[in-house]
């Protein structure tokens, strides 16, 4: 469904902001990232020649959500994130939640994609290393690239989304050149319910989106660019995740490892396809978990900002990185990898996912109900849309692991138990007055990364530079 014009922005532009192709960029570097090179064998191990259904219906239910949150982030006043006006629609703390989920969102994946890593590295350009001892090396280095200058990954990061966008289209287009209309009547591993099953587990594999929202209130025009980013995101990554299912299908292959995309490659193109493709895995996990490290660490350090959180976790390095957040990241996902249980790190990272969504559509709807108040995006159909997103995505909890739910929903808790113990710390007064830090929104570690990883965008990095008051 399309979404109107947005009214102008009232703000000029500003060297130095985050243009389309640099949220474009992350929001694909991010979502495309491990969801297909691993998340596409399990999605067909569960629902076979359906798989690609499950793909769509995962698609169409972030597509819903999408719309909430375009209709929230493009109301962030200037400098704030997409998730500000969650606190001004609902309360601070509804917006605490949001942003705490999609921090757990952003650490258990870290482990999701260093894992991936390990599994195509290991099986493809180093068997005697393992698994588990690559992962965990991942894991040290990409904890330390966030301790030191942004620019190191972040000038590559658009050739690197370039080559592994290229190399699964190559995939892509060789695999439907040769399905056959048998590949796709066979018979479903574990019936219909195998397809809803694959969906829940794919919904994680659209949230690299919710990293635009998170930018939303740095970024040129952001009630244009806001919205073109998030769903041109979704649509690529639509399309990437359709093709290659397919071209999997195409294989023959009904049972995949975990390096399942290389598997029926090298069935479809020769071994030299396999090898090209584990390529581009390496190069889209590794570059996906940095992104993660990078957007976990920025919403860290606007919790900080607000007081929602102690301030120790937001002390940072010269080059802003939160040192302290990061280091809590890379024990985090020392500690998943050694479990080596990727659904069950998936499935929490869709439970953090799925509460953040159905906040967001909540407010949404709200806004709904109050007929649009304010500059920013409309919906048709008044609420109608986000009460539909919320019930989505609610919707997909009873096909997750009943485990990972209660884990999600602890964890998620926990973060409640922090943000109100803080609210007890401050006397229980707004965080205006207690805030400990502010943010200097052109200047933080994913700022630096946009500005600097996207070789379309040619913004002087040294322009005027805007810092974000502590929220009321």
């Amino acid at each position: 469904m399309a979404v109107p014009a947005l009214p102008k922005s009232r703000t000029p532009r500003a060297p130095g902001q985050i243009g389309l192709v640099a949220c474009v960029a992350f929001g694909v570097g991010t979502t495309v990232g491990g969801g297909v090179f691993t998340l596409s064998g399990t999605a067909v191990n569960l629902a076979g020649p359906a798989a690609a259904v499950s793909y769509i219906l995962a698609g169409i239910v972030m597509f819903l959500c999408a719309l909430s949150f375009i209709v929230v982030s493009t109301r962030a006043g200037d400098g704030e994130s997409g998730y500000a006006p969650v606190g001004t629609i609902l309360g601070p703390f509804w917006r605490f939640i949001v942003m705490w989920a999609f921090y757990l969102n952003g650490a258990t994946i870290i482990a999701y994609l260093v894992a991936s890593f390990g599994d195509y590295f290991s099986e493809y350009f180093l068997p005697a290393a393992g698994t588990l001892a690559v992962a965990l090396a991942t894991t040290v280095l990409v904890t330390a690239l966030n301790l030191g200058p942004t620019s190191l990954v972040a000038r590559a990061e658009t050739w690197i989304v370039g080559i592994k966008l290229g190399l699964l289209v190559l995939f892509s287009i060789w695999g439907l050149t040769e399905l056959r209309p048998d590949d796709l009547d066979r018979p479903l591993p574990s019936g219909t319910g195998g397809i809803f099953s694959a969906a829940a587990l794919l919904f994680t594999a659209y949230t690299g989106f919710n990293v635009i929202t998170n930018m939303a209130g740095s970024v040129k025009n952001p009630r244009k660019t806001v919205p073109r980013a998030i769903m041109l995101t979704i649509l690529v990554s639509g399309l990437v995740y359709l093709g290659t299912v397919l071209a999997m299908t195409a294989s023959g292959i009904t049972r995949f490892t975990a390096t399942g995309v290389s598997q029926a490659a090298e069935t479809v193109m020769g071994a030299w396809g396999g090898v090209l493709v584990a390529f581009a895995a390496c190069l889209s996990t590794f570059s996906g978990a940095n992104a993660n490290v990078l957007g976990a660490s920025e919403i860290m350090l606007r919790m900080v900002a607000r007081g929602d959180v102690p301030p120790a976790l937001g002390r940072h390095t010269r080059n802003g990185h939160p040192y302290i957040s990061v280091l809590l990241l890379g024990i985090i996902t020392v500690l998943l990898v050694v479990l080596r249980d990727t659904a069950f790190v998936v499935s929490v990272a869709n439970v953090a996912a799925i509460i953040a969504m159905i906040v967001v559509s909540v407010a949404a709807a709200v806004l709904g109900f109050r007929k649009w108040p304010g500059e920013g995006a409309r919906l048709p159909l008044g609420p109608v849309i986000p009460i539909l997103a919320v019930l989505a995505a609610a919707g997909q909890l009873p096909s997750l692991n009943p485990e990972a739910i209660v884990a999600g929903f602890f964890l998620t808790g926990f973060g409640a138990a922090l943000y109100f113990a803080r609210l007890y710390e401050r006397g229980g007064a707004g965080t205006r007055a207690h805030a400990s830090a502010q943010i200097d929104t052109l200047n933080t570690p994913l700022m630096k990364a946009a500005r600097t990883g996207t070789i379309a965008n040619s913004a002087d990095p040294s322009g005027p530079r805007r810092r974000l008051p502590p929220e009321a």
